[in-house]
């Protein structure tokens, strides 16, 4: 039962509110000033507080910030609407003006009490959804995650530079959005670059703009991110005249094209995340020594997924109720043969992988259970892998992504071939593209 707070100096008034609101269900309790309603009632207590705006003492509008965040509705006998914006300015929910119909002050008591209470249930699960995922979209509980949470939290707050190393798929992008969304830059753009999805020669039209005819400097992605974030994904593919204007951007040394002067330091925070050994990279002569100090002031490193033990689990559930409500549906559960089959899995396509599985599995399904028939886990892949590996072949993921294309190409499609590696089939004609690889037979009728 509601519980509501009536201050009115009028009596008469007073009392047939009350008797009114008793009628229809409503726990009321009465007092005739802001002085008797804090000695003998207490204010925060009630869901809503009906008062009138004149009243013997402390103004009615007063009991506003002294019950927050108790929604108060103000009554006036004044039915200007100077008097009614002076307390809505305050932070009165709304107003009726007297003498009022009864129908109306009901509609309004019961909508007021309605919505401040799916408000306070929204908060409530705002919080319980904080504390068990604390940073937006990303679950995890294991060690290295909670190291990864714990650092964003740490550094989101300043404009130090990150550089974000894991596997395709673990989840690099989200990282950088909760650094960006954490930032004092939230409310500013969050720009995102493949440095591998562009070719090289338009690598810094892209990122630095260009001169028109007239000699006008055009922005680019750096300029579009000014006083935000410029989140370049995939920088280990960046190439070497590139990596130089980037360089003398971080050392405030180059134009931004954010409209200010040569020379000043650029306002934008730059995020950078690879799946490539960049150390490697640099002992190669591939990706310059002094950009990659530059970029990992702050260095996070994500887990692959098939590290992270316990949490498969728990993402999956959460992969699949995300899904559900996407493509609103019924809720779905995994039975005990699919998460044990989720559990075996290798994922070499990480969390991607996992969340384009049971996407599929949430179209597929016509029942009110998720199976391992509608998962479709390819084990072997898993098992190839695994055998791989434990043979000391010691594949980076670019030899890892040429051998499985290679040996499995003549037996799938592209969109079967891009499933099972857990990428688009747009990321897999570009990779095909700079490792110079072929379709297979079957690849080329898909």
């Amino acid at each position: 039962m509601s519980r509501i707070l009536i201050i009115e100096d009028e009596t008469v008034i007073r009392r047939a509110v009350k008797r009114l609101l008793e009628r229809h269900g409503y726990q009321v309790s009465e007092a005739g000033s802001i002085e008797e309603a804090e000695a003998e009632h207490s204010p925060k207590s009630f869901d809503l507080i009906i008062s009138d705006v004149r009243l013997p003492g402390l103004p009615g509008t007063d009991i506003i910030n002294l019950a927050a965040p108790v929604p108060v509705l103000i009554m006036t006998s004044y039915a200007s609407i100077r008097s009614a914006v002076d307390a809505m300015k305050m932070g009165a929910i709304d107003y009726i003006a007297k003498p009022f119909d009864h129908d109306e002050l009901l509609m309004l008591v019961e909508r007021t009490i309605k919505q401040d209470l799916s408000q306070r249930q929204q908060e409530v699960l705002k919080s319980e959804v904080e504390k068990s995922y604390p940073v937006k979209g990303m679950v995890g509980e294991c060690p290295a995650m909670c190291e990864v949470f714990n650092r964003i939290n740490k550094v989101a707050p300043t404009d130090a530079t990150v550089l974000i190393l894991g596997e395709s798929g673990s989840g690099k992008e989200l990282v950088a959005r909760a650094l960006h969304e954490k930032s004092h830059r939230s409310q500013s753009p969050f720009i995102v670059f493949n440095c591998a999805a562009v070719p090289e020669n338009q690598v810094e039209t892209e990122l630095f703009g260009h001169a028109s005819e007239s000699d006008t400097r055009k922005g680019g992605l750096l300029a579009q991110a000014h006083g935000g974030t410029l989140f370049m994904d995939e920088v280990g593919e960046l190439p070497m005249p590139a990596q130089a204007r980037l360089l003398r951007v971080l050392q405030g040394d180059e134009y931004s094209g954010s409209g200010d002067r040569p020379g000043l330091q650029p306002d934008i925070r730059i995020i950078a995340a690879t799946h490539r050994d960049i150390r490697k990279l640099v002992q190669q002569q591939t990706f310059r020594s002094d950009l990659y100090f530059r970029l990992r002031v702050v260095e996070m490193t994500l887990p692959p997924l098939r590290e992270r033990g316990a949490d498969i689990k728990a993402l999956a559930q959460f992969l699949l109720e995300k899904s559900s409500r996407q493509l609103n549906r019924l809720p779905l559960k995994l039975s005990r043969n699919a998460m044990e089959a989720i559990r075996r899995y290798h994922w070499p396509g990480n969390v991607r992988e996992l969340a384009n599985t049971i996407e599929r599995a949430v179209i597929l399904c016509e029942g009110d259970s998720i199976t391992p028939e509608l998962l479709s886990i390819d084990h072997q892949i898993a098992t190839n892998r695994q055998s791989n590996e434990n043979a000391g072949d010691n594949l980076s993921l670019e030899e890892y992504f040429r051998h499985f294309v290679l040996e499995h190409q003549d037996g799938m499609t592209e969109t079967e071939l891009a499933k099972q590696l857990g990428i688009s089939r747009k990321a897999l004609w570009e990779r095909r593209q700079r490792f110079g690889i072929p379709r297979g037979k079957k690849g080329k009728k898909s």
